[in-house]
């Protein structure tokens, strides 16, 4: 059972927040692959970086014009749910537009240098052979899921449309619980170009809480235009290249609203952060300028400004093998010749058919799958039972047991327990020690929550029961933590969390020691990138607390240190003289 809907209540009074589900954006991962996959991209990156300063501090190269981005919009599916709908689709190509354009409904006035970027798009009316199209690709596959290895943009899914005329965007089923990730500008043409979830695609349909406005595609077409992360994905010496964002430490999750780091108040409503997107609400001058230095020419992506792909379309024929004019089908119907009668032989879901062939009154029925969270066939349970699937759980409705708090931090914590066999989902409450009432509580299928909007130093308390089919257990016992205190955790279980890491001398010029400060003996793996997040270092720290690096064959510049121990991970800037 693939449970991705979680439903969250605040009572009155709350002022942290739990959720199962955190914006998860591989924009950086994915960067990291390609810069190890392709020698030359670093260098491209650097020569947009190169031009990119130019345009911000050559006024002149402005023109002031409005840029329209034909986008072509791959949907790739095995279940119905995943073949979300056209309207679905316009619903999120209206959001950009209402984003991108500071026409959108949230828009407020708390950060004056919020901007219209004069960034328009449009789903594509002519296709790269000159024919008409609506924009939308679709194709069924058997693969439930797709990881972010760009394997939905090859042959097991739909090869992108020229990225030189149009915007790739592809929408599948993600795993790891990623919402998206997109791909800079400077990567390979074959691979350019955003991918989203089909849950948080769009407003309407599959769209999910709280992540159902369509600002996941917002955010990651914001990387597409070479947006960085608003905190710089480091500390407060890391910047995001724009010039009127505020510095920050770190992602803020939920609506943190107000909350200070780096010595300022951080822009949690910009796109690029990793709000909720009801939070989200502007893009800056700055960030608009850094993105029209892509449609300057010879900008990366001035050919755009150039695509024909929105422009007047082909009047509709009976014979260009696509369903358009008053046509009720592929080339029949309307004005064209009669659609023949729906065969269950003929590949596609037509007729009364309730799948591609199969279902209705005289096709076969469709066969029932073991994961498409419903239940059907023969099955006796969701997606459990019969012949065909796994047996449905008997077991008890027994309390959650092994409840931990872990990645411990000044705004947010992970609360984890250990799964119950026989459990469809798990209810947690969370309250500020000491309340009396529990102050929010959320009901999520998986064996973690986050807490998140949480005030530094401050101790809660929370407890989780399992609910099963027509039963539920008992609360677990109450268990506590305190904001920022990655050691504090009073709950049962073993703890392995990384408190802190230190690099010296900082700056260093020949070697440098890092020392990792940490509970438990879980080894640690230590990565060291450069600035346009390129991986340049990488040990793995078993025995001891401190690894010696020898740093003398690198750049002089800054590097980013990174140390996990799967569990969670700090990052602290080194500066290489």
């Amino acid at each position: 059972m693939n449970l991705r809907t979680l439903f969250c209540t605040l009572l009155v009074g709350a002022s942290a927040m739990l959720s199962a589900q955190e914006r998860v954006c591989h924009t950086m991962g994915n960067l990291d692959r390609l810069l190890n996959e392709h020698e030359q991209l670093h260098e491209q990156m650097e020569q947009i970086e190169a031009f990119t300063r130019t345009f911000e501090t050559t006024p002149q190269l402005r023109n002031g014009n409005v840029v329209t981005i034909p986008v072509v919009v791959n949907v790739i599916y095995k279940t119905g749910a995943q073949n979300i709908s056209d309207a679905q689709i316009q619903s999120q190509i209206d959001v950009l537009n209402a984003d991108f354009r500071r026409t959108n409904s949230d828009a407020d006035n708390t950060w004056s240098q919020a901007a219209d970027t004069e960034i328009e798009f449009c789903l594509a009316s002519v296709d790269p052979d000159g024919n008409a199209t609506n924009g939308i690709r679709r194709k069924s596959t058997n693969k439930p899921s797709w990881q972010a290895n760009d394997a939905m943009k090859g042959n097991q899914g739909l090869t992108p449309w020229d990225p030189s005329s149009y915007l790739n965007i592809w929408v599948c089923n993600l795993s790891g619980g990623l919402l998206g990730y997109a791909q800079f500008p400077g990567g390979p043409a074959s691979t350019d170009g955003v991918v989203c979830d089909y849950a948080y695609f769009g407003t309407i349909g599959t769209a999910t809480f709280p992540f159902d406005e369509g600002r996941t595609c917002t955010h990651e077409v914001g990387h597409y235009l070479n947006l960085r992360h608003i905190w710089g994905d480091g500390g407060c010496s890391v910047d995001d290249f724009v010039g009127d964002t505020p510095l920050s430490d770190g992602p803020n999750y939920g609506c943190a609203i107000g909350h200070v780091s780096c010595g300022s108040v951080d822009m949690v409503q910009n796109y690029m952060d990793y709000t909720d997107d009801g939070c989200m609400n502007l893009y800056t001058d700055g960030q608009a300028i850094r993105m029209h230095a892509l449609f300057a020419p010879g900008g990366f992506r001035y050919s755009l400004t150039q695509s024909a792909a929105c422009g007047d379309t082909p009047t509709p024929t009976c014979t260009d093998g696509i369903q358009n004019g008053d046509e009720t089908g592929v080339d029949c119907g309307g004005s064209c010749a009669p659609c023949a009668t729906p065969t269950c032989d003929d590949g596609i879901q037509n007729g009364d058919e309730t799948g591609v062939d199969c279902g209705g009154a005289d096709c076969p029925a469709c066969p029932a799958t073991c994961d498409d969270g419903i239940q059907n066939g023969n099955e006796t349970g969701v997606d459990c039972g019969g012949p065909d699937c796994s047996p449905c759980s008997t077991g008890t409705c027994d309390v959650p047991a092994g409840t931990n708090a872990v990645n411990i931090k000044r705004k947010r914590a992970t609360l984890t327990w250990d799964a119950v066999s026989s459990a469809v989902s798990y209810t947690v409450q969370f309250r500020v020690a000491g309340s009396a009432a529990w102050t929010s509580e959320a009901t999520t299928a998986e064996t973690s929550i986050t807490a998140s909007s949480l005030n530094n130093n401050v101790t809660y308390e929370w407890r989780v029961r399992s609910n099963c089919n027509g039963d539920a257990s008992a609360f677990s016992p109450i268990c506590s933590f305190t904001a920022g205190d990655s050691n504090s955790s009073s709950c049962a279980g073993e703890r392995v969390v990384l408190a802190e890491v230190r690099a010296y001398p900082n700056p260093a010029d020949a070697s440098v020691r890092i020392e990792v400060l940490l509970g438990g003996d879980t080894p640690v793996s230590l990565q060291v990138a450069d600035a346009f997040g390129r991986l340049v270092m990488e040990q793995e720290l078993v025995d001891g607390a401190f690894v010696d690096l020898d740093v003398s064959d690198l750049d002089a510049g800054i590097y980013l240190v990174r140390a996990t121990n799967g569990l969670t991970e700090d990052v602290i800037r080194l500066v290489v003289e």
